[in-house]
């Protein structure tokens, strides 16, 4: 197992060199195959999967929010022991040191865009409605600002883009292409969030037939997938699976400051 987080992989079969990494947000890269693919070892894949599942299951189903944050990041934890088992590379992950600052300045650019955006929809009486969601009409500042500023940074954003397109695409790309690898990880992704648009949504503007929660369900499913590989493009750009998290946390986070301020100031 690799322990110098600069290595590039080449030692341990881990086929694309850093440079590659570097550029692989460049569609050129996208339908090219690793030099010497691997095995993606399937059957830790399919277990840490299978571990964000059944965690899936308990923190929507069973723990209260503030519980989230220290029982995904435990589930995390064990994720990443067992990628790396399985020979993942820090690099493979995006969460080489040396990429950080460049995943930072990325992330934060999205971040201020995206504030920018709420902002003005803020400021626009005929789009503050968009904010009244059923669910958060009724709480507090305080439970708003935990849920903004810690945590969906650390229980959901941390915790799904270093799951997802750190660890998921990373063992995926091992053996497939970079297009494969994403659209495989998104669609997971994408599949993941068929139980919290379950326990999360009201249902009381949807058509609750088998007809219309089907629709519901394949819109979050296709939503997340294409937000997925959306922040993939970010992490990739920068290296960094930190950029992707930063922009899921503009993405969550600055929605709920919004809300934040229709609710309780305006």
């Amino acid at each position: 197992m690799p322990n110098d987080l600069r290595d590039t992989g080449r030692a341990h079969a881990w086929s694309w060199p850093l440079e590659d990494w570097d550029r692989m947000w460049k569609p050129s890269m996208w339908l090219r195959s690793p030099p010497e693919p691997h095995s993606a070892h399937i059957f830790h894949l399919l277990a840490i999967f299978a571990l964000a599942s059944y965690a899936n299951v308990v923190a929507n189903l069973v723990l209260d929010d503030i519980w989230h944050i220290p029982f995904n990041l435990g589930v995390l934890g064990v994720a990443i022991l067992i990628a790396r088992r399985a020979g993942t590379t820090w690099t493979s992950m995006g969460l080489r040191p040396d990429r950080v600052l460049r995943g930072v300045a990325v992330g934060g650019a999205v971040i201020v865009a995206i504030g920018l955006g709420v902002a003005v929809a803020v400021s626009i009486p005929d789009l503050r409605d968009l904010f009244l969601q059923d669910r958060l009409v009724d709480k507090s500042v305080g439970w708003l600002l935990f849920q903004a500023l810690v945590r969906i940074p650390l229980a959901t954003a941390l915790y799904e883009e270093v799951l997802f397109r750190g660890i998921m695409f990373g063992m995926l790309v091992r053996r497939y292409s970079p297009l494969i690898a994403g659209v495989a990880s998104s669609l997971l992704f994408g599949l993941w969030h068929i139980l919290p648009t379950l326990a999360t949504d009201p249902l009381g503007d949807v058509d609750t037939t088998v007809a219309g929660l089907a629709l519901t369900l394949l819109g979050a499913i296709a939503g997340t997938a294409i937000a997925g590989l959306g922040f993939l493009w970010l992490r990739l750009f920068a290296n960094s699976t930190i950029a992707a998290v930063l922009a899921h946390v503009g993405t969550n986070s600055m929605s709920m400051l919004g809300a934040l301020v229709v609710i309780h100031v305006l």
